[in-house]
């Protein structure tokens, strides 16, 4: 059964600047327009640029996808599993509750819907604030402030997250001051790691961890981000969201990934995990050095074996979706994507994970899970 519909805004782990990371959510289920966002890398253009293609083309898998490497556009299944159920575009039930629910949404031109569409995003969950997660967030936020946007919008973190957006982006001199506008209608909020919160939106539950991403380059203090679970309270299904994240090293006193797979293998059948939407940004043949703060396929197997370990099935991971995120663009002959993927799939397979289905994030889709 189909419980989240998951819309790729951005998956894009740099250095080009567009289609970085940006999840947006809702029930697969609903009939009403609101959404959530992971993370606000990229936002109301490719949501334009998504709307503009409506309902064409949202059927099967004889797209092309762009690629720019050994050719301009690859075949879509390149990068899926062939058991993901995905969809090019908006989802036709998104389209369809606008249309019931934003009045004079059909007969509008695509930025006018497009400014409906993003005042229902009424919360965003940010891993950490580095640029490429948060850039199209600050640039669109003063849209929340057009006398037409009745809504507001929460801006949901763990402490690193919050403090940082306050001090050093919301500060009237990086950016506008915009949560301290006397209307309110965009608000900081901080989240506790490893406890559960309500959704405001949906009946979720939302449950943010603190991991590991690097250490700073001048004073070499270390960086937080955060992995997302978020559980429908009706069915216990769950996703795993993940921001940038490194592998726990050695000695270090804080096991944090460690302890994050012992609470979904504590808390979270196999059967109720639908997916989970982890980074693996580097391909294999990096060298440690060159990872800053991220993980490459070795270690993504790695951590899933450990999952795999403390779930104790004889099936492995059979049947889990892993949607790989943030991979690096590099001067190289072929699509990192594909290499990373390739090398993924080889090591599960190496690994026994079972019937682990393996599939690249793509910008532009829609995910069911």
């Amino acid at each position: 059964m189909v419980v989240f519909e998951i819309t790729i805004l951005g998956a894009n782990g740099g250095p080009f600047e567009y289609g970085t990371q940006c999840f947006v959510l809702r029930p697969a289920k609903t009939e009403d327009p609101e959404l959530i966002a992971v993370d606000g890398g990229t936002g109301m253009h490719q949501l334009r640029e998504m709307l503009a293609q409506g309902w064409d083309d949202n059927e099967g898998y004889d797209e092309l996808v762009p690629s720019f490497y050994e050719h301009d556009r690859e075949p879509i299944e390149f990068f899926i599993d062939s058991k993901l159920n995905i969809q090019k575009g908006l989802s036709k039930s998104l389209l369809q509750s606008l249309k019931r629910n934003k009045e004079h949404f059909e007969g509008a031109n695509t930025t006018i819907k497009t400014f409906k569409l993003f005042e229902g995003i009424t919360d965003y969950y940010i891993t950490h604030p580095h640029f490429d997660h948060i850039s199209g967030l600050v640039v669109n936020s003063p849209s929340i402030y057009e006398r037409e946007n009745t809504k507001k919008k929460t801006i949901w973190g763990l402490p690193h997250t919050i403090d940082a957006l306050q001090k050093h982006v919301f500060n009237d001199l990086i950016w506008p001051n915009l949560p301290a506008v006397r209307s309110k209608k965009m608000k900081l909020r901080c989240l506790s790691p490893k406890k559960v919160e309500k959704c405001t939106t949906f009946p979720w539950d939302v449950i943010p961890f603190k991991v590991h991403h690097g250490i700073g380059v001048k004073a070499g203090a270390p960086v937080y981000s955060t992995f997302y679970i978020f559980r429908d309270r009706q069915t216990n299904d769950s996703i795993i969201i993940c921001g940038d994240v490194e592998q726990d090293q050695r000695g270090c006193d804080e096991a944090l990934l460690e302890e994050f797979w012992l609470y979904v293998a504590d808390n979270i059948p196999l059967v109720h995990l639908k997916g989970i939407l982890v980074e693996c940004s580097c391909p294999l043949s990096s060298k440690p050095e060159q990872l800053y703060g991220h993980l490459s396929p070795t270690h993504l197997i790695n951590e899933l074996s450990n999952l795999s370990i403390l779930y104790n099935s004889s099936r492995g991971l059979s049947g889990l979706n892993v949607i790989v995120t943030h991979v690096k663009e590099t001067s190289a002959k072929r699509d990192p994507r594909l290499t990373i993927l390739e090398e993924l799939r080889f090591l599960a397979h190496e690994r026994n994970l079972g019937d682990l289905r393996i599939s690249i994030a793509l910008g532009g889709h829609t995910l069911f899970l």
